[in-house]
């Protein structure tokens, strides 16, 4: 059972890190590496709810065990805000493209002789 109770917080653990690098991958922009790590993140996340009803933990360990939660929800709130600004980036690059697109259209009409 000891075991078991180290391996739950080991999990957690591992979901930290995780976190912290997509985090980290994210503040750098490094979009690719964030997606990378996504799947590792979610699969951990995974295990974790499946085993971690099946464990009773002593107060010390519940008590680290809800840091590592604090821990983990910051994170999740700031990879967000991260992700928010991206789109955000992305959405008005997008409006600049279709602006450019319509000038480009109207200029091109504009310099078509007529009849043709």
């Amino acid at each position: 059972m000891e075991k078991k109770r180290a391996l739950i917080i080991h999990g957690y653990e591992r979901a930290l890190g995780l976190s912290q690098k997509m985090l980290g991958h994210a503040d750098a922009g490094q979009w690719q590496q964030l997606i990378a790590l996504e799947h590792d993140y979610l699969c951990e996340i995974d295990r974790l709810r499946a085993r971690d009803g099946q464990i009773t933990l002593d107060s010390d360990r519940q008590a680290y065990k809800r840091e590592i939660l604090s821990q983990l929800l910051e994170n999740d709130h700031r990879l967000h805000e991260l992700l928010q600004q991206k789109l955000a980036e992305l959405s008005h690059l997008i409006g600049q493209s279709r602006v450019q697109q319509q000038v480009s259209r109207a200029y091109s009409a504009a310099s078509t002789p007529m009849g043709e």
